[in-house]
């Protein structure tokens, strides 16, 4: 660094000069030290609901299919465990007995073996809470595992224990391909969980959490450096009232500083000055709003900027110092077409020794993918209840209806050659046999369906599916159109059935929505550079409303008179087996496009 040209300053005393950078170091100590613990606790409390979703979920699912199968299958426990534990952030899935030994393991190796680390001392207590963690290193896999635990109550539902008095009472059923073995000599196990004698503990990779703390203890730094270099530029300044050359060398030297931290800043500035000209603009800000800092510095911001960051940089009316608020603007080219931005807005007022407005800055922080990722937890958390809730309604509807349907039996084999009587037992039938085929329907959505990954030649399986729905299109007069791609196409893992199933729901969802004919196309776009390929099924059908589209993947939503509402609920869910996303664009009376996008690896 060089030597500031100039006098030597000399009015100051080291000792207020060390005085007052210790205060601004301890200010910005305080600040970074308790953003990082708020981090901190985010990203535990973020693991926790992980870890709790995953524990209601094998809690349900064992739940579900134990009554399915009108028995306790532990080999049926084991493969959900291991379906649970493929996902890339489980480290590892557990079921162990007070002593340590694994009853049950996402690594069937582990079987039968002592942890490699020790309980928690919570699963040596009388009255353990509902829920427990710690942190600590998995020697095997020299990793931090966040591991969540929890008492494993799969039929008290850890309110009681009705639901496991019912199990123990209702007949044990056996299904073709089941093990007698296994189903006859698992009963010490769910004895043991009645008991509350085991634990099922879930261990989450701290890796990414781990990498987003990195990354915004770095933030955190830029900031903290950035305010201690503007409070010592200010000072510096002041010192520099000897001489012109020495305070205008330390100001641009400061100015210098500073441009360079708040570009590098990951929120976006932006400053004006008393008559509404901006100062400041870095990369961040410009590219929120769609602009090039070079073209917006020195103009207006009511010319330069879009209305909503505008009108927060006038100077305010009000005596309010500071305003924060939510505003919504169109994505920029770099975030896509399509991609609206919601920002947090913070407004401050610049103030001079007199306390006179002489400008205002604006802070913008974009929080579109954070409310993203909350809405996909509130996702999967209404997927956890529906779990639960089909459990429920397989026990305590279909034993009902089998009685009833006997009861509609019986009434028609006495009815005889009565039509009247006759025919309302064969109402009664059908209804009841209508109701059956909707709870089957809620629990196929409901518990895990394991893929069947292979290599598969997209364009051909587009291809394909789309004759299937050929004749169909021709009675409603609707034109069929597939894209081929523009570059060559790779192999992409996924499950064809599966796939050709999510495909032929979106054809007939817009044949439907075509009944004067219309076009329906699909297409194929390959982005190696993000590694994903996407598929795109557009039609010029009825379109959706907006108020309404984001609800359409919702379970047992529906418009349609004769619709289940499980159709693009089951698509959903479909995709995110398969670990892409799914998005619906549409006008209404203009048409439809679904967006699917499927990683290659």
């Amino acid at each position: 660094m060089e030597k500031l040209p100039g006098k030597k300053i000399v009015f100051a005393s080291p000792w207020i000069l060390i005085t007052a950078v210790g205060l601004l170091l301890a200010i910005v100590l305080v600040f970074a030290v308790n953003n990082l613990q708020r981090e901190q606790r985010l990203a535990e409390e973020n693991l926790l609901r992980q870890g709790q979703g995953i524990i209601r979920m094998l809690e349900a699912g064992t739940r579900a299919a134990n009554m399915r199968m009108g028995g306790r299958d532990t080999a049926h426990l084991q493969q959900l465990i291991e379906q649970a534990a493929a996902e890339p952030e489980i480290v590892y899935i557990a079921l162990v007995n007070r002593q340590g030994t694994v009853v049950l393991h996402s690594d069937a190796d582990r079987l039968e073996n002592a942890l490699p680390s020790s309980l928690p001392p919570v699963a040596e207590t009388d009255s353990p809470p509902a829920l427990f963690q710690r942190v600590h290193h998995e020697p095997q896999l020299d990793a931090r595992i966040f591991e969540v635990g929890a008492f494993f109550t799969p039929f008290t539902g850890r309110g009681g224990r009705h639901g496991h008095e019912r199990m123990e009472h209702r007949p044990r059923m056996r299904y073709p391909g089941s093990d007698p073995v296994v189903n006859e000599g698992s009963g010490e196990l769910w004895q043991a969980a009645a008991a509350g004698e085991l634990l099922i503990l879930v261990g989450l990779d701290m890796s990414e959490a781990e990498k987003v703390i990195s990354q915004n203890r770095r933030h955190i730094f830029f900031i903290s450096l950035a305010l201690l270099l503007v409070g010592i530029g200010g000072w510096l300044a002041l010192l520099g009232a000897q001489g012109y050359r020495t305070a205008a060398g330390t100001l641009n030297y400061i100015q210098a500083f500073t441009g360079l931290l708040i570009s590098r800043l990951p929120l976006g500035v932006i400053a004006v000055d008393r008559q509404g000209r901006i100062e400041t603009c870095n990369e961040v800000a410009a590219e929120m709003c769609a602009v090039s800092p070079a073209e917006v510095i020195g103009r207006a911001a009511t010319r330069a900027l879009p209305e909503l960051i505008a009108s927060q940089l006038r100077q305010p009316q009000s005596e309010e110092e500071v305003i924060d608020r939510e505003i919504h603007l169109a994505g920029a080219p770099a975030h896509g077409d399509d991609v609206r931005l919601t920002v947090m807005l913070s407004a401050v007022p610049i103030r001079d020794r007199a306390q006179q407005i002489v400008g205002r800055v604006v802070l913008l922080h974009d929080v579109t993918k954070l409310q993203a990722m909350e809405k996909e937890v509130q996702r999967h958390e209404r997927l956890v209840a529906l779990g639960k809730m089909a459990a429920g309604v397989a026990h305590e509807i279909r034993n009902p209806l089998s009685s009833i349907k006997g009861l509609a039996t019986l009434l028609a084999s006495r009815a005889g050659q009565n039509p009247p009587e006759s025919e309302t037992a064969r109402l009664l039938v059908g209804e009841v046999e209508r109701v059956n085929r909707s709870i089957s329907e809620l629990l196929d959505f409901a518990r895990p369906q394991p893929l069947n990954r292979r290599p598969v030649d997209l364009p051909t399986l587009l291809g394909n599916s789309l004759q299937l729905v050929a004749a169909d299109a021709q009675s409603l007069g609707v034109e069929l159109k597939l894209q081929p791609p523009a570059t060559e196409f790779p192999p992409v893992p996924v499950d064809a059935d599966r796939l050709t199933q999510v495909l032929l729901n979106l054809y007939l969802n817009s044949l439907q929505a075509m009944p004067t004919g219309g076009r329906l196309e699909a297409n194929l776009e390959y982005r190696p550079e993000q590694q994903v390929v996407r598929i795109k099924v557009s039609d010029t059908g009825q379109g959706i409303a907006p108020e309404i589209l984001p609800r359409i993947t919702d379970p047992y939503f529906t418009t349609k008179p004769e619709g289940s509402g499980l159709g693009l609920a089951l698509v959903q869910k479909i995709i995110d087996d398969h670990g892409g996303k799914m998005e619906f664009t549409s006008q209404p009376d203009q048409g439809t496009t679904v967006t699917i996008t499927l990683p290659i690896s």
